[in-house]
């Protein structure tokens, strides 16, 4: 099964984009396409712009490693099956973290597995840059108001 890796940094600590990513049901105000999300016992049901719904069984959440498992039980995606999961260290400072997603899946069509692996390579990327922007903009409007407070 292929494996892809993305990773991005984050000016934040790692706890403050822990916290973002360890909210499931606020993935609706990071992640690119989602209108809705809740919690039905460890699945996430994402709600698409498109009407689609994406289904992820959610496990091993560890707060003190700052990770979680997903796996993919409804996805629009020709795959049998794919998973992966989320982590959050610290950066190169202590005022960034690297968040990395790991995700193996297995293709419908072998013969498709390239193409396929570009698109999961860029949705993926895509919703760490989404979460990056969050998490910063509302990291920068705490740290302004903190100031405007004082």
């Amino acid at each position: 099964m292929p494996t892809i890796n993305n990773t991005i940094d984050i000016k934040a600590t790692p706890d403050e984009v822990w916290a973002v990513l360890a909210d499931m049901p606020a993935t609706r105000q990071w992640l690119p396409g989602v209108v809705a999300a809740r919690m039905d016992g460890n699945v996430r049901i994402c709600e698409m712009a498109d009407g689609q719904q994406v289904h992820e069984k959610i496990s091993d959440i560890s707060a003190e490693q700052r990770s979680f498992r997903f796996e993919h039980v409804r996805v629009p995606l020709p795959v049998q099956r794919s998973s992966g999961t989320f982590t959050v260290i610290a950066g190169s400072d202590p005022h960034t973290a690297t968040v990395t997603v790991r995700t193996t899946f297995e293709p419908l069509d072998p013969t498709g597995v390239d193409q396929l692996s570009g698109i999961v390579h860029g949705a993926f990327q895509q919703s760490l840059e989404s979460l990056r922007r969050f998490v910063e903009d509302n990291i920068s409007w705490d740290a302004s108001r903190v100031l405007l407070d004082m």
